[in-house]
């Protein structure tokens, strides 16, 4: 979440997958510093709403800062809480987002059947969870800079399946009462103007790698860029990520 570059492009195309209509209610669950939130308040212009929510008051100060989107957006109401219990109220959204939330939540049938109670008659839900890495170029570069820096013990720790597949995602909203369960596996480009050192922020939310971002931090940097140095170029590193992405209707 705190890498924009990527998940901008996907916040983008969740909302433009689910359309809302102008004046609609939107619920991005597991908001972050609040991508998908933004997008979903240009989309549903000055007469709708949003709501944010999320555990990390630091995630939501962050979300606060950044500026809202040109175009008359709905205002965006940030909420902390996780996502059972969801501190919203019953039917009260037209649009429900969760982008890379479900492998944080304890009791995921609980999460997905809180988005059911917050979703209006006829609202729409969509949930995106990572493909495994070997879909995920960039993410696999991470897990082989771990391999190549601290062992393949760590390594295959790493690369530990760390999102839930996209039939269980299914198989639970179906279960909170959701219909026309369909179930997606979107590619989307991403450039990251920073090029390979941007990536690599995310060793410090590793479990595995971040207790050695200190002593080992640049040369697990320098495996990176040497991994996607022909995918990289002045204007950034190039590459793709691919989702699960589940929608339904309430």
């Amino acid at each position: 979440m705190l890498v924009p570059a990527i998940f901008g492009p996907w916040a983008e195309r969740l909302v433009g997958a689910l359309a809302p209509a102008p004046g609609a209610r939107a619920l991005d669950v597991g908001t972050g510093p609040g991508t998908v939130a933004r997008v979903l308040a240009a989309a549903v212009g000055p007469t709708g709403a949003v709501v944010g929510t999320d555990p990390s008051p630091a995630m939501l100060a962050l979300a606060r800062e950044e500026p809202p989107p040109s175009g008359g957006p709905a205002s965006i109401q940030y909420v902390e809480c996780g996502a059972a219990p969801l501190h919203v109220s019953d039917e009260a959204f037209d649009v429900v987002t969760a982008q890379q939330v479900l492998q944080f939540v304890p009791d995921r049938r609980a999460a997905v059947a809180e988005m059911r109670r917050a979703a209006r008659p006829g609202g729409r839900i969509a949930i995106a969870t990572w493909l495994p890495l070997e879909r995920n170029p960039l993410f696999r570069a991470l897990r082989d800079a771990v391999g190549a820096v601290l062992g393949p013990e760590e390594a295959e720790l790493f690369a530990e399946p760390w999102t839930p597949a996209g039939e269980e995602v299914a198989a639970l909203v179906e279960e909170a009462g959701f219909t026309g369960v369909e179930r997606h596996e979107w590619t989307v480009p991403v450039t990251l103007p920073g090029g390979p050192d941007a990536l690599c922020c995310l060793f410090g939310f590793s479990a595995v790698a971040a207790p050695y971002a200190g002593e080992h931090g640049e040369a697990l940097r320098q495996a990176v860029r040497e991994l996607l140095a022909r995918h990289t170029d002045e204007r950034g590193l190039h590459g793709e990520t691919a989702a699960s992405v589940v929608t339904a209707r309430a």
